[in-house]
């Protein structure tokens, strides 16, 4: 009896792991949680690549996870690690797995399938007049300017104002595009990623998105900008100031 019960353990442990049963009832919706970028190595420009091996329950839920491919650095593997911890991954994510484990590639820097150009600026914008927005901006909320996919998403243009951090130690970074039906309308994005010594969980963030409305008015050139802030109200203020003061390549007009 000991006998066959130890054969039928071995048999166990020696098989391929697979998918662990849950209920279906129980299973949450697909998501990818963004990795943390360690702060040291983000002030430094440094990028990497990862390859995180992963098993997963019957939901896509992760439930066990390795280093398939390091990037050379501790902290990017530990972050990627992490962030891959709390994925959910999709039926169609589930399907490409081997032996029970998908590899999931996590990168640092640069964006994976997306093109970064420049920002189409028109000259006749270079030295303009910022004035706040009369017109009241067309979404109530940031995940409602997501949703109407206004921008090209395939495309991000290089960041107007690169990437800094706090005193706390959270990312803040910066992307623009122009509307697609409009030339002369261009919205930027305000992102925040989280400190390197936060919770896995926490995930990065746009905090708020603003729109450069540029017109002529008498003659003079002058973007109308209007912002969209969904954090506490003293950091709206002043990021409202911080962007009204204008774009690093279109300095605004004196006097």
């Amino acid at each position: 009896m000991t006998g066959a019960f130890l054969a039928v353990l071995l048999s166990v442990a020696g098989a391929a792991p697979g998918p662990v049963a849950v209920a279906a009832d129980a299973c949450p919706e697909p998501r990818i949680v963004q990795p943390r970028y360690p702060l040291d190595l983000a002030r430094a420009n440094k990028t990497g690549l990862v390859l995180v091996g992963a098993r997963f329950d019957d939901c896509g839920r992760i439930i066990e996870t390795r280093i398939d491919e390091g990037s050379g650095r501790r902290q990017f593997d530990e972050a990627a690690n992490d962030s891959v911890a709390l994925y959910v991954l999709s039926e169609q994510q589930r399907a490409k797995a081997e032996d029970g484990w998908v590899q999931v590639p996590v990168k640092f820097g640069g964006f994976r399938n997306v093109e970064a150009r420049k920002i189409p600026w028109p000259r006749s914008h270079r030295k303009p007049r910022y004035l706040p927005e009369t017109e009241p901006l067309p979404f109530d909320s940031i995940q409602a300017f997501k949703e109407a996919k206004v921008t090209d998403q395939r495309h991000f243009l290089h960041p107007p104002y690169g990437r800094s951090a706090d005193a706390s130690g959270r990312i803040m970074q910066t992307w623009m595009n122009p509307q697609n039906d409009d030339p002369s309308v261009f919205w930027l994005m305000y992102n925040i990623q989280p400190p390197l010594n936060a919770s896995p969980a926490d995930r990065t963030i746009t905090a708020a998105i603003a729109r450069y409305r540029l017109v002529e008015e008498d003659g003079v050139p002058v973007v109308r900008l209007g912002v969209l802030c969904e954090r506490p109200a003293d950091e709206c203020e002043r990021l409202r100031e911080f962007l009204s003061k204008g774009l690093p390549f279109a300095k605004p007009r004196r006097g």
